[in-house]
């Protein structure tokens, strides 16, 4: 089993994030899962697991979460395709599409910001350990996506039945 979790994501316009941290979040984001993942592959059993953290960010572009968005619709499209690629094998990959978890995810993702993350988001939050239990039960049975909580599952539909030009219009 290879589970890839590692990322990080800031809060703001690209351009108060800065090149740095907007290169940073596709180094860790995508392009290091990709290493990862590709060199472990070869010692991959048949009938083995990937399990990729990706975010339900991955679901529509987001505004001022614009390329750590972005890097996790990456990681969403390179895991559904990667798990048709295996299917010979046996091996599942599962990503999983949590919305914001209890973790120092946001501490990280609003330092140096003055905006204050949005009490829908804290109302929303997940515990660990829930979002982790239900990615590897879904890993087991060989889905393709884990979205943890109804409203993740909400938003997920939404995402897929409302053009992405008005989610976003609401967004702003």
């Amino acid at each position: 089993m290879l589970v890839n979790c590692a990322g990080y994501g800031k809060i703001g316009s690209v351009e108060e994030i800065g090149y740095e941290h907007n290169r940073g979040m596709v180094k860790l984001n995508c392009q290091a899962l990709t290493d990862v993942t590709y060199l472990t592959l070869p010692y991959i059993r048949n009938r083995g697991q990937i399990i990729q953290l990706a975010s339900s960010a991955a679901f529509v572009p987001q505004p001022y979460f614009t390329v750590y968005a972005a890097s996790k619709s990456f990681v969403l499209s390179f895991s559904r395709a990667l798990k048709r690629e295996l299917k010979d094998r046996e091996i599942t990959v599962t990503a999983v599409c949590p919305g914001p978890v209890k973790t120092a995810f946001f501490d990280i993702a609003q330092e140096d910001t003055e905006k204050k993350l949005k009490r829908i988001k804290m109302l929303v939050m997940a515990k660990p350990d829930k979002v982790v239990k239900k990615a590897l039960n879904d890993a087991r049975k060989g889905k393709e996506k884990s979205v943890y909580g109804i409203l993740m599952k909400l938003f997920e539909l939404l995402c897929k039945i409302v053009p992405h030009n008005m989610i976003l219009k609401f967004m702003s």
